[in-house]
């Protein structure tokens, strides 16, 4: 975490994350500054974008969660149980 969240970066850093679902559900739970546990229940898209944006001043902002709209309707489920689908 302190290499994204902890400690404020000195410019206009942007870093891009590629991983899997837990590790993107862990860091919107601390951006919101949820409770440890919480992130086991966020559940994320396959290829879903999330936009977290850290400053100075102030808390993390989440500019998108979960974003699929870059992909086609047929595809935006997908990695979802079929209760959460479209």
């Amino acid at each position: 975490m302190a290499r994204f969240a902890a400690v404020p970066a000195a410019g206009d850093d942007r870093v891009l994350v590629v991983t899997h679902t837990f590790l993107i559900a862990w860091l919107v739970r601390h951006a919101l500054d949820a409770p440890p546990g919480r992130w086991l229940g966020l559940g994320h898209h396959n290829a879903g974008l999330t936009v977290a944006r850290y400053r100075s001043a102030g808390p993390a902002t989440l500019v998108a969660v979960n974003d699929v709209s870059h992909l086609p309707p047929d595809l935006r489920a997908t990695g979802l149980p079929a209760a959460y689908r479209f």
